[in-house]
Parts: C-alpha cells; sequence; structure tokens
C-alpha cells in the first residue's frame, strides 16, 4: 500500500504484522506529507555537516494555484478529497514556538491562522497542522526551540 496520507495509529499498529507477512504499508509520500520531509531534511543535514545547530524550524507546505485558476471564494483548488480537507480544518493541533508548547483545539483551528509575510501580496495564511512536536525526534532537532 502507498498512500500520501498520515501515519494513523490504526496503521502503526499494523507493523509487525506486516513485516511478518512481508507486506509494505508506504505512507507519507505526497506533497505534504512526504516531499516536505525530504526537503526539511536536506536543510537540516546540510546545516549539521556544515557544523551549524537548529534552534528554530518552521514549515510551510501547500501547493497555490495560479492567480487565473484561484476562481473562487477560497481562492484554493482542491489537489485532495473536498472532505479531508474540510476535515482537517477541524483537527487539533500541537506545536513549539519559544520554548513554549502551544495547543490549539480543533474548534479553533481556522481562527488561530497567522499572516505570512513571506510574499505579501499573495495574502498568506498558516495554520499549525496536527502534532508537530513528534518531528522535533524525527528531524534530530530536539534542543530547537520553535
Amino acid at each position: 500500500l502507498v498512500t500520501a496520507s498520515y501515519v494513523s495509529p490504526e496503521i502503526s499498529e499494523l507493523q509487525g504484522n506486516c513485516e511478518q507477512a512481508g507486506i509494505s504499508i508506504l505512507n507519507e509520500v505526497g506533497l505534504d506529507p512526504g516531499m516536505d520531509h525530504m526537503s526539511a531534511m536536506k536543510i537540516i543535514d546540510g546545516i549539521k555537516d556544515r557544523g551549524g545547530t537548529i534552534t528554530g524550524f518552521s514549515s510551510v507546505c501547500g501547493g497555490l494555484p495560479a492567480p487565473e485558476a484561484a476562481n473562487n471564494p477560497l481562492m484554493y483548488k482542491f489537489s485532495w478529497s473536498p472532505l479531508g480537507v474540510l476535515r482537517a480544518s477541524q483537527n487539533d493541533a500541537l506545536y513549539k514556538m519559544n520554548s513554549d508548547i502551544v495547543s490549539v483545539g480543533g474548534a479553533n483551528l481556522l481562527a488561530s491562522a497567522q499572516s505570512f509575510e513571506a510574499w505579501p501580496q499573495l495574502h498568506l495564511e498558516v495554520l499549525p497542522n496536527r502534532n508537530s512536536l513528534i518531528y522535533a525526534d524525527k528531524y534530530g532537532i530536539q534542543g530547537a526551540e520553535t
């Protein structure tokens, strides 16, 4: 099974049985999650290879339609299930900011949107995504403050 979906607790529970049966399940191999992990590790490994230390890490990922294709009130084109997008907009989120753990309930997720100023002309906003704390260990950046 190959999917772009996040590894769910149910899939994690299958790992031992799958290994015994010689079955591979490959999750998180899309744009987000997937390619974002690979690009994050390329950057992090490059900094560490040069003797640097990661003090903060923030990842922004998503697809932007061409302006002429952003022709709806959301200015968004669904690249995955619209129901999945709506469900994801209600997920709880957990992340670290300036060494503090921040928890956002799913009912408040959309209200927690913050401006992303890298390209101000695009008027982008960012949202926290699920439990981001798990990536400190996966990325080897446990000491990062953000």
